[in-house]
């Protein structure tokens, strides 16, 4: 069975990636003129980075068409209100939304505490030691068992 066209693209973008993955930049490396040809296909030209973004386009190969979309997404401009939200914003908002933490149940200081420490050892959340007590405190403060 043949591949289709599109199938075989894409393995070669794949590999292309791969090989700038594990060459490295160009400044640790002599260039080959395959090197060359691969950095002027695939980086956009200083033109195309300044450039609005592309127009809708669509690709068709063997009776497979691709076609870009433009897609509108939410504001995520809501952020924790009141006072002590600054660590909770600075740290939680990363991939979380205000809204999604304020509509967790009210839970202990201890679970909080926990749930915290799971964003930071299990998830790999960047957040620094220092600002824990201060999110725990925020979180526990508004959504703790009373």
């Amino acid at each position: 069975m043949a591949l289709p066209r599109i199938a075989i693209s894409c393995g070669f973008l794949a590999l292309a990636g791969l090989a700038f993955a594990v060459v490295g930049p160009p400044e640790h490396h002599q260039w080959s003129a395959v090197d060359r040809f691969l950095a002027a296909a695939i980086a956009p030209t200083p033109a195309q980075a300044a450039a609005s973004p592309p127009a809708l386009t669509s690709v068709t190969a063997d009776d497979v068409t691709l076609r870009s979309v433009a897609v509108d997404l939410p504001d995520r401009g809501v952020t924790f209100p009141g006072p002590g939200s600054d660590a909770v914003n600075n740290n939680c908002l990363t991939c979380h939304s205000a809204g999604m933490v304020l509509n967790q149940p009210e839970m202990s200081r201890t679970v909080w505490q926990g749930e915290v420490e799971k964003m930071i050892g299990t998830y790999k959340a960047p957040i620094a030691q220092g600002d824990v007590g201060a999110i725990v405190d925020y979180l526990a403060n508004l959504k703790g068992v009373n």
